[in-house]
């Protein structure tokens, strides 16, 4: 496998002989349709904007595809192309986990094929293969990955999607119709589960998000009766100006958040109860975005429950 790994650092170095400072931050712009912050834009986007079901189900979708990506990495723990033994000079951006399967080759195979199957067209489908493909070179670009990391990112994320088609009326049928209980019950579980393999920061954000996300989700469904539609016969300017309310006022108080615990977390980085500050951050975030900003958005006559149109 070495010798494999040694041939492949020829091509990434064959790719980085056209490397200027142009080229290289747009392959940083471009990576970052496949990293963390992409879907943690995009998510709320859609549960608050467009769709809050599909909203809620991509993001239970993604967080298992990372979670699955992360548990892959740990399992295998193949070196990137800058760990020692290969060439340090090759990292263009920071990493620290292993390399195979590459994770953002993987999330963003994940994230864009099922936004174009919402759309289904030809157009969406090539330009989410775009997306994927640009996405996947840049890793190779920028050092971090080695071109078998990209194919394993995208077996495992081809078989994420697999499993997302053969299911996903099914878990769409479940959240129409479980128990509130039961589903409270099943979330918990699993979110438990993600965590259960190796409780640290990296499978932390993502069992937290879950956990919060779903408590929300199943919150808006029983009280608030949050539906993303704008469906009175306004001009499609001011349902637009009405969606960026949304959005713009959603992601602020979730950057707030953000701020409030990057300020709290280093103060507790080395008691027994960091790990629990760490995770209720996320969950919180995830709460609010399912929860909190709808919640908000009908207190500020942003929305209303059920099918009801926004009224002044």
């Amino acid at each position: 496998m070495e010798n494999i790994l040694h041939w492949e650092l020829g091509i990434i170095q064959f790719i980085q002989r056209g490397a200027g400072q142009p080229l290289t931050t747009l392959m940083i712009g471009i990576t970052q349709l496949g990293s963390a912050a992409a879907y943690l834009i995009l998510i709320p986007l859609i549960y608050w904007c467009i769709n809050e079901k599909k909203g809620f189900v991509l993001g239970l979708v993604i967080l298992i595809s990372a979670w699955l990506n992360l548990t892959l990495k740990f399992v295998l723990n193949q070196p990137r192309p800058f760990f020692a033994g290969f060439d340090p000079s090759l990292q263009m951006v920071p990493e620290k986990l292993g390399g195979l399967p590459s994770g953002h080759a993987q999330n963003a195979l994940v994230m864009w094929i099922i936004i174009a199957s919402w759309v289904r067209k030809k157009w969406a489908y090539a330009g989410a293969a775009i997306i994927c493909l640009a996405v996947s070179f840049s890793r190779v670009y920028l050092g971090v990955h080695f071109p078998t990391d990209i194919l394993g990112g995208w077996i495992a994320g081809g078989i994420v999607l697999c499993v997302y088609f053969l299911f996903n009326g099914k878990i769409e049928e479940l959240l129409d119709k479980g128990g509130y209980r039961a589903q409270i019950i099943s979330i918990a579980i699993l979110s438990f589960i993600m965590l259960f393999y190796r409780p640290s920061d990296d499978f932390l954000l993502q069992s937290a998000i879950l956990l919060g996300m779903g408590a929300g989700y199943i919150i808006n469904k029983k009280s608030i009766q949050f539906k993303s539609a704008i469906t009175l016969q306004y001009k499609p300017l001011i349902k637009l100006g009405i969606a960026v309310i949304r959005f713009l006022l959603g992601i602020t108080v979730t950057v707030l958040v953000f701020v409030i615990f990057r300020k709290i977390i280093p103060s507790v980085r080395e008691t027994s109860y960091y790990q629990i500050v760490y995770f209720f951050q996320y969950a919180l975030i995830g709460l609010w975005v399912t929860a909190g900003a709808p919640w908000l958005f009908g207190i500020l006559h942003l929305a209303e429950k059920g099918q009801k149109a926004i009224e002044e």
